[in-house]
C-alpha cells in the first residue's frame, strides 16, 4: 500500500470512529499552521516515497501534528510555534510598522518562556537607532496588561517610566544640562526653553511625556510639570535656519508634538528628540548666559551619528 493510500485509509478510519461533532472539534482545534505544514510536507512525502522511506515520512507528519497547537494568544493570524529564526520575522514586522502582528508575536514569545529573544530584538533596534521601537513599546503598553509586563521586563527601564507618564528630567549629553522653561513670558505668553546649569532635581526641570497615537506612530506632548506648558518649536528661524524652543499653554499643532529615536552611547540608552512638524532634533545653543544656561533650539542640520553632541538622557525625576 502506498503512503498516500495509507494516509487516506487512516483518515477514513478516524472519521468512522468519531462522531461528526467530535470530528468538528478535532478540525477546529487544529490551527492553520498545521494545515500549512501538511501542504508543505506533501512534496517531501512524494520524494520520500520514491526512495522508499515511508517510516520516516510518517514520523515527520507525526512531529508536525504534535506541534500544531493553536497560536498562543488565540490569534492564528500571527502564530509563532518555535523561537528559531523568529528574530528576523518579528523585527521585520516592527520595521514595516505591522505593530499588531509584532505585539501579538512578542506576547507569544513571552508565554513560551522565550523572553531572551525579545531582549535581542530590543537591543538590535536600539543599535540601529529605530524609532519603531518606541512605536512597539506604546502598542505593547496599550495592548493588554500582560504585554505591559513585556515593556517593564525586557525594555530599558526608561520606557516604563515614559509610558507610565512619570515626571522625568531630560538632560543633554554634551553639556549635562536639564531642559527647563524660563520665568519670563513673551508677548504670546510663551516661555523660552533653556538648559539649566544648576538644577537637576526640582519640578522646574520636571516633564511628563504624554503619548498619542497617530498615523501608526507614537508621538509625545512634552509637558512641564512646574509651568503647566507644553514644549513646542516656534515658527521663525534664525540665521542658522534653526527654530527656537518654547513653552506654550496649548498643544494643538504638530509643532507641539515630538518623537524619540533611541541611540546607545557608552552602554547608556539615550534619545534624539525630533519635532514632528519640522523633523528637526532638539539641541542646545553654544552661547551661555549670565546664569550659565543655554537656549534650546532645533537643529536644521542632521544630528544622526552624533549622540555625544545631540542625544538626551531621560530619567526619573528625583
Amino acid at each position: 500500500m502506498s503512503l498516500r493510500m495509507l494516509l487516506e485509509h487512516s483518515i477514513a478510519s478516524l472519521s468512522q470512529h468519531l462522531s461528526k461533532a467530535s470530528m468538528k472539534i478535532v478540525l477546529n482545534f487544529t490551527s492553520l499552521y498545521f494545515v500549512s505544514c501538511i501542504l508543505f510536507l506533501h512534496n517531501i512525502i512524494e520524494i520520500l516515497q520514491e526512495i522508499n522511506m515511508k517510516t520516516l515520512a510518517v514520523l515527520a507528519l507525526c512531529l508536525v501534528a504534535a506541534s500544531a497547537t493553536p497560536s498562543i494568544d488565540g490569534d492564528d493570524r500571527y502564530p509563532i510555534h518555535a523561537p528559531s529564526g523568529y528574530e528576523d520575522i518579528v523585527t521585520n514586522a516592527i520595521i514595516t510598522r505591522n505593530y499588531e502582528a509584532a505585539a501579538s508575536m512578542t506576547v507569544q514569545l513571552k508565554r513560551r518562556s522565550s523572553g531572551r529573544y525579545i531582549t535581542i530584538i530590543v537591543n538590535r533596534l536600539i543599535r540601529e537607532n529605530k524609532r519603531n521601537l518606541c512605536d512597539l513599546a506604546y502598542k505593547l503598553w496599550d495592548y493588554m496588561d500582560e504585554s505591559q509586563e513585556i515593556v517593564k521586563e525586557y525594555f530599558p527601564v526608561i520606557f516604563r517610566q515614559i509610558f507610565s507618564e512619570n515626571s522625568v528630567k531630560i538632560i543633554n549629553k554634551r553639556d549635562n544640562l536639564a531642559i527647563k522653561l524660563g520665568d519670563a513670558l513673551d508677548s504670546d505668553n510663551d516661555r523660552v526653553a533653556y538648559g539649566d546649569a544648576n538644577d537637576k532635581t526640582s519640578d522646574n526641570v520636571g516633564w511628563k511625556l504624554i503619548p498619542l497615537w497617530d498615523d501608526n506612530r507614537v508621538y509625545f506632548k512634552i509637558f512641564s510639570v512646574h509651568r503647566n506648558q507644553y514644549l513646542k518649536l516656534g515658527t521663525r528661524i534664525d540665521v542658522d535656519n534653526d527654530h527656537g524652543v518654547y513653552g506654550d499653554d496649548r498643544a494643538d499643532t504638530h509643532r507641539h508634538q515630538w518623537y524619540l529615536k533611541p541611540v546607545e552611547l557608552e552602554n547608556q540608552v539615550l534619545f534624539y528628540i525630533y519635532n514632528r512638524q519640522y523633523d528637526q532634533a532638539l539641541k542646545l545653543g553654544r552661547n551661555v548666559d549670565s546664569d550659565g544656561d543655554r537656549r534650546a533650539y532645533s537643529s536644521s542640520s542632521s544630528v544622526e551619528g552624533q549622540p555625544e553632541l545631540y542625544a538626551w538622557s531621560i530619567s526619573i525625576l528625583n
